[in-house]
């Protein structure tokens, strides 16, 4: 203790707001290598190297401190992504992009992804809280993309456009959850791309619908069966001759000939 008031001491004086970001980088270091419950504002104060009192001027309390890290790492991340998207044309470039920017966000922050995961979100105040407006601002930019497709007539209107946005941030979540773990290494781009063709192939619409019904498929067969007949009509041979086809049809012949 002794040691680290000496160190706080010597540390110059800096404008409350300088003081502010050091202690918002410094618990984002600890909470993402410790998470919320081990780290401990002592902790923070002391990789600051201030004394712990210095941190509880700025932040009355941990879970304040918490939320306020959690919106330094959020908000440039939004506004960047908000600021690219408008240069970018294409609603599969437009979902590719931002999916992309999530799975790296995974790849290069695993310990605060893992931190809101495991920590922020169980909590019975997340609902209240910074951090659940601030992730609805961030998965509402593909929400908008998605929106615009389907008033454009390029995605399916017959899915809520909220579950399509869902869908890709819960498999983002399931893809990189490996990866947070430290298991696995995870290819960002590869990612990016199968996930976005997965979802645009899901939603698009279709020229053919996948699902038609059976009047559909019979008419298709009629219309194949139609053209077959009209050509075979055109060549001048009878029925009997384009039954069988292949190596048993030509032994059939020779042994015919043969005969």
């Amino acid at each position: 203790m002794a040691e680290a008031i000496v160190k706080a001491a010597a540390r110059p004086r800096l404008r409350a707001a300088d003081r502010k970001r050091e202690i918002l980088d410094a618990a984002a270091e600890v909470f993402a290598a410790k998470g919320y419950e081990r780290a401990s504002m002592a902790e923070i104060a002391a990789k600051v190297g201030v004394v712990e009192s210095a941190v509880y001027r700025h932040f009355a309390t941990k879970r304040d401190l918490l939320f306020a890290t959690m919106r330094a790492f959020y908000a440039p991340t939004i506004e960047r992504n908000r600021r690219q998207l408008t240069g970018i044309h294409g609603t599969r470039n437009r979902l590719r992009f931002l999916i992309g920017e999530h799975l790296r966000a995974f790849a290069e922050q695993p310990g605060i992804c893992r931190l809101i995961i495991q920590e922020v979100r169980p909590y019975q105040d997340y609902r209240d809280s910074v951090v659940h407006e601030l992730n609805r601002e961030t998965t509402a930019l593909a929400l908008g993309v998605i929106e615009e497709a389907m008033a454009r007539g390029e995605f399916r209107s017959d899915l809520p456009a909220t579950l399509v946005r869902d869908v890709i941030y819960g498999g983002i979540e399931h893809v990189m959850w490996r990866a947070l773990s430290g298991d696995v290494s995870a290819d960002v781009v590869r990612l990016a791309d199968e996930l976005t063709d997965l979802v645009i192939r899901g939603v698009a619409v279709q020229s053919e619908p996948a699902n038609a019904g059976d009047d559909h498929v019979e008419g298709r067969l009629a219309r194949l069966e139609a053209e077959f007949h009209a050509v075979r009509a055109q060549l001048g041979r009878p029925d009997q001759a384009t039954e069988a086809t292949g190596p048993e049809s030509g032994r059939r012949q020779k042994r015919g000939k043969q005969g």
